[in-house]
């Protein structure tokens, strides 16, 4: 070979050389200015750039991983599955993605394919308390509380102090009556953060049930001035509150908390009916008229939200549309008797 050729071969290979090493060297600042973008809370703008990482070198990097992480919070979690689904076949064993698609999955309301993605994750790494709480809150959405609590309980054994595990265990204890465990649960949170105002609230849930309208109130009341000191407002303690206000014939003082819960949660269906009929009972017709019909609006196969305005329709003397609130009602009642039966 001559130098002239072996010159220009040595140039070419360089130049290649070169080339592969500013392709590498550009991805992987791309790369990492996107992990900046998402680690400065720039979720949005993220998930594109990893897009166009992954893009330019599929399957290379951890780009479609971050990515779904970034559309998590977007609360984009069809968005977030597809990029684990694609990034799951370069990187069969990452539990890391594994664990993050039954999080994407069980919000989804797709608790059966969640429980699979676990368990296919816990058999390459062990699986984290917030893990098992998932597990747990899978099981719920399958109205299985037997499971769940027994999952919620093992998340809280893997962490004594994971206030969330606390939290759906007590929510679960409750929905099995399960009253004392519950108020454990919940005066355990109150230990490890002493303003909970969830805790507070389901707190005065349980003294509700109970018979104990006195302390359930009190509880409620605390609950919402706990909250009012944070940013995360729920209506729920207002709701509570304004209900049992109600319940014990104190109607003009369960107005201004029921009137919050639906400002807080105009999408709530409860919370309008909830509003409606105390609006009915003080006589507010057309407010209890819109209360009422939004509540239907908003949840059509709730057949106590009909069944009350086919009552305040009853009261406008309106029988044709009383008819037809109440036929609702009872095409609904039997379809839930149906559902119900035994086989």
């Amino acid at each position: 070979m001559s130098a002239c050729h072996s010159k220009a071969h040595f140039l070419a290979l360089a130049t290649l050389l070169f080339l592969c090493g500013y392709r590498a060297y550009s991805q992987s600042t791309d790369f990492d200015r996107a992990v900046a973008e998402f680690r400065a809370g720039h979720y949005s703008s993220a998930a594109e750039m990893f897009a166009r990482v992954e893009a330019a070198s599929p399957g290379t990097t951890d780009a479609l991983l971050y990515r779904a992480k970034a559309l998590v919070h977007l609360e984009d979690f069809a968005g977030a599955e597809a990029a684990l689904r694609s990034y799951l076949p370069f990187h069969r064993d990452s539990s890391d993605a594994l664990y993050m698609l039954g999080f994407v999955l069980n919000r989804e309301n797709r608790p059966s394919a969640s429980l699979a993605a676990y368990t296919q994750a816990a058999a390459i790494t062990r699986p984290a308390s917030d893990d098992l709480k998932i597990v747990g809150l899978d099981y719920v959405l399958l109205d299985d509380y037997a499971d769940a609590i027994k999952w919620l309980e093992k998340a809280v054994e893997f962490d004594t102090k994971n206030v969330d595990a606390w939290y759906y265990l007590g929510r679960a204890y409750y929905a099995r009556f399960r009253l004392g465990e519950a108020r454990q649960a919940f005066q355990k949170i109150l230990v490890l953060d002493p303003a909970n105002a969830r805790a507070e609230n389901n707190l005065g849930l349980i003294l509700e049930t109970e018979g104990k309208p006195v302390e359930a109130i009190a509880a409620y009341r605390q609950s919402i001035l706990w909250q009012e000191q944070t940013s995360q407002i729920s209506e729920q303690p207002y709701v509570n509150l304004g209900n049992i206000l109600a319940e014990q014939n104190r109607p003009q003082e369960a107005i201004t908390p029921l009137e919050r819960a639906v400002a807080l949660a105009p999408k709530n269906a409860y919370c309008h009916m909830t509003l409606g009929v105390l609006y009915r009972k003080i006589g507010e017709v057309e407010k209890a008229k819109r209360e009422l019909v939004r509540a239907t609006e908003l949840e059509p196969d709730n057949a106590i939200a009909h069944y009350q305005l086919g009552r305040l329709y009853k009261d406008l003397n309106d029988l044709d549309s009383a008819k037809r609130e109440f036929d609702r009602t009872a095409e609904l009642q039997s379809r839930a008797a149906g559902t119900h039966s035994p086989r």
